[in-house]
Formats: C-alpha cells, structure tokens, sequence
C-alpha cells in the first residue's frame, strides 16, 4: 500500500510539473529577517523591494539573470538562477502544501555560508 501512495505522489508531482513548467507563483513574499518583499509579476520580472516603503532594492531583469531554471521534483516547483550583478545564486521552491510559503535560498559566490528562510505571502 505504502508503494502504491508513493507512486501516486510521484505521478502528481510530474503532472503538476508538466502543467506548471512555464511559471512560477506570482506576488508579493516578506522576507521578516531583511524586511524586504520579494515580488514576482506575471510578465517574469523579480524585484527585491523594501517591505515597509516600496523602496526598489534590485531588479532582476533578464539581461542580468544567467541559468534560469523551473521546474518540479519531490520538494515542490522550483525556479532557480545566478546574477553576476550581485555574485549570487537564487532559489525558490513552492513545497507540495497548502501553506502559501516560499523556501528562499541564496548562495553568494564570495562565502561558503548560504541563507535560507521561509519567506511569508504578502496578504
């Protein structure tokens, strides 16, 4: 029986996958620790903003952004990519629940120590 969910939960996430290949969640997520509001639009751009002002930190546009990829596996939809501009590679991964979460994480180029949080949707 144990097999049988197993392979149920495999077969959903590929399924999933395969219909969300082309996009990632979008709006707004709270990193509290930095008190900035990572903002994703519908048209694929990724702005780091300040959570309390608006203030635009960066702009990830698509000249700047190098390895871009989306897709599924066991953990959730991921989009991951590097920008030269700030030495870092970026992570974020929608877990297969209800919680509307992000897992971010970041890994600068210059440091063996990445960062890793839950950022919170943006209500």
């Amino acid at each position: 029986m144990k097999k049988l969910f197993a392979a149920l939960f495999v077969a959903a996430v590929m399924a999933a996958g395969a219909f969300a290949e082309d996009s990632f969640p979008t709006g707004s997520w709270i990193d509290s620790n930095y008190d900035a509001e990572w903002v994703f639009g519908i048209d694929g751009t990724i702005e780091v903003r300040d959570a309390n002002t608006g203030a635009l930190y960066f702009s990830f546009t698509k000249d700047q952004i190098t390895d871009y990829k989306l897709g599924a596996s066991k953990d959730g939809l991921t989009m991951s990519f590097t920008c030269p501009a700030t030495s870092r590679k970026y992570k974020f991964t929608k877990p297969i629940t209800l919680s509307t979460d992000l897992i971010m994480e970041i890994d600068p180029d210059w440091s063996d120590e990445n960062y890793k949080t839950n950022i919170k949707f943006k209500r």
